[in-house]
């Protein structure tokens, strides 16, 4: 009977500073409170579907992009 071996894979681990942690969590809340404030009904543009969007959009850019900076220090 043979069982599969496959070499097992290191695992590597990224430093983030608190402060860029931080920065990355209040970023994605911020985010989640501005599509959790989303009103079909409102004139508010802040309250409409596509800023919520756009907003989503810009803070999952942000997120990786600080995460991508970090993952490059490592390797």
């Amino acid at each position: 009977m043979s069982l599969d071996t496959k070499p097992l894979r290191t695992m590597s681990y990224i430093q983030i500073p608190d402060f860029v942690f931080d920065s990355i969590i209040n970023n994605l809340q911020r985010g989640y409170v501005v599509c959790d404030a989303v009103d079909h009904n409102s004139e508010e543009i802040e309250k409409s579907p596509s800023y919520a969007t756009g907003y989503s959009r810009a803070t999952i850019a942000s997120v990786l992009e600080d995460l991508k900076r970090y993952k490059q220090t490592v390797n």
